[in-house]
């Protein structure tokens, strides 16, 4: 589309081979793509808060239902974009993005990230969480794969008609096959916190506030452990979120890959990082656990709890004034259920690996940089998924951080960062790269993704958890 609005004013060269392989036109290309991601995004974001307050008033399954019916509607509008073409054809597409507002992937994958973590013990959610993601990296591989191939064989517009309907059968499966879950009820603090305007929209950026908690010998300390870790994922993903896009615009500017190529390139990459975050990733997870001796706070606080089973007895004893006084205060102080040890219970090596992971992907990215020949597009491709798994580490982490009550702020709270994130990775990077692409130097982009991966790795080095006993204040 890009290529046919360019020739709208200019007059194609006869002898050229291949009329669209001009620098201002795959300059042109990565603007048109940064203005439709950067839109895609500033829309999601909304989405994001409207998807959370359908999950607080509808329940997460027919949220889930919504989030999933209104792209199929916007596909229908960008349908009529690309069969008009042109300048015309590409401001239609930019424009149905505002359709992303009632539903979109960021509505849809909180709705799946909260649901898994209603059905999922508090142990098992990061690595279902890692399952999940790896799930939806199958079905990008196998979309680009089908899409490529479809695309060529049938034009371009048959991949959106498929999308559509596609979309229109997920609904209905949404609908027959997942189970209904009330809407979380909410407490009259939270009800009291709510704001209205631009501070509602950042709410869920609270939980990224300092939290207070009280250390086991009784000193109350400022923690900044979820901080530190909203701002380590939000250099992650500035850093690794163009990476798919960036193969292909790098793919193509360079090496000339056209749609079935590009689409193997990306069934490629995202097939492997599906395959590792839903079969390696949660074995990693649970394998470094046990290394870190995670495994064993569970036991000693079962055995705790254990040796205190006498005291239990105490409930039977009438319950005059002075002893319910007493047995009220005991519980404000430490209550005995799950949900305090909920918020005891933290795994230290989900943190671990959230630094770590970015790491290995600052110094895969940085050696894409040395790439000369095609086919070593496929090595990068190959390379790069296995240090997956930074955003499904974060959210395990920040859940751990945060109490049961707060689970879908906290969800909505890492989205929105991570949606930032990829709004500034596509103003930045795209930019950056056709801007770099046009002096020749498109290359150098991958050095600029793993410097930041880098920086993410040294801030994620400051996150912690707080100390084992601590409790949060006014918990």
């Amino acid at each position: 589309m890009t290529c046919d609005a360019y020739y709208e004013e200019q007059t194609p060269d006869p002898n050229a081979a291949d009329i669209c392989a001009k620098r201002e036109i795959e300059a042109g290309a990565a603007r048109s793509f940064a203005v439709l991601a950067a839109s895609t995004t500033i829309f999601g974001l909304v989405n994001l808060l409207v998807a959370a307050w359908t999950i607080k008033r509808l329940g997460v399954k027919l949220a889930l239902i919504i989030q999933i019916f209104w792209p199929a509607v916007r596909l229908l509008i960008q349908n009529i974009g690309i069969m008009h073409g042109g300048n015309v054809g590409i401001m239609i597409v930019q424009s149905s993005q505002i359709v992303t507002v009632v539903g979109g992937p960021n509505g849809y994958v909180l709705c799946l990230n909260s649901l898994v973590a209603d059905v999922v013990d508090h142990e098992a959610r990061t690595g279902a969480l890692g399952r999940l993601q790896g799930c939806m990296y199958f079905g990008t591989a196998i979309g680009f794969l089908i899409g490529g191939i479809v695309g060529d064989y049938f034009g371009i517009l048959a991949p959106f008609r498929m999308t559509v309907v596609l979309f229109l059968l997920c609904c209905v499966y949404v609908a027959l096959s997942l189970p209904a879950i009330a809407p979380p009820t909410e407490d009259e603090n939270a009800k009291s916190r709510q704001t209205v305007g631009i501070a509602r929209f950042f709410g869920p950026l609270r939980i990224f506030a300092p939290q207070k908690w009280v250390l086991p010998d009784g000193r109350t300390r400022t923690q900044f452990g979820a901080l530190t870790l909203g701002m380590g994922v939000f250099l992650g993903i500035l850093a690794t979120g163009y990476m798919s896009v960036l193969l292909q615009m790098y793919a193509t500017a360079e090496f000339n890959f056209g749609t079935t190529e590009n689409g193997g390139l990306i069934f490629l990459y995202s097939s492997l990082r599906g395959g590792f975050l839903s079969l390696i990733f949660p074995r990693i997870i649970a394998t470094g656990r046990k290394w870190l001796g995670d495994g064993n706070k569970k036991k000693r606080m079962e055995a705790e709890e254990g040796d205190r089973e006498p005291l239990v007895h105490v409930n039977f004893i009438p319950p005059t004034p002075a002893v319910t006084e007493t047995v009220d205060t005991m519980e404000n102080e430490e209550p005995p259920n799950p949900a305090p040890v909920d918020e005891q219970e933290t795994f230290a090596f989900d943190l671990f690996y959230a630094r770590f992971s970015l790491l290995l992907d600052s110094i895969l990215t940085g050696l894409a940089v040395f790439v000369s020949k095609g086919w070593q597009m496929y090595v990068v491709a190959a390379l790069v998924p296995f240090a997956a798994g930074t955003g499904s580490a974060s959210k395990g982490s920040i859940l751990q951080m945060l109490p049961n009550s707060e689970r879908v702020d906290a969800l909505s709270g890492i989205t929105l960062v991570e949606n930032i994130a990829r709004l500034s990775t596509t103003a930045v990077f795209g930019l950056a790269f056709a801007a770099l692409a046009e002096v020749g130097k498109s290359h150098l982009t991958f050095v600029c993704n793993a410097a930041v991966a880098f920086l993410g790795f040294v801030v994620l080095l400051f996150s912690r958890f707080p100390p084992e006993g601590s409790r949060r204040v006014g918990s």
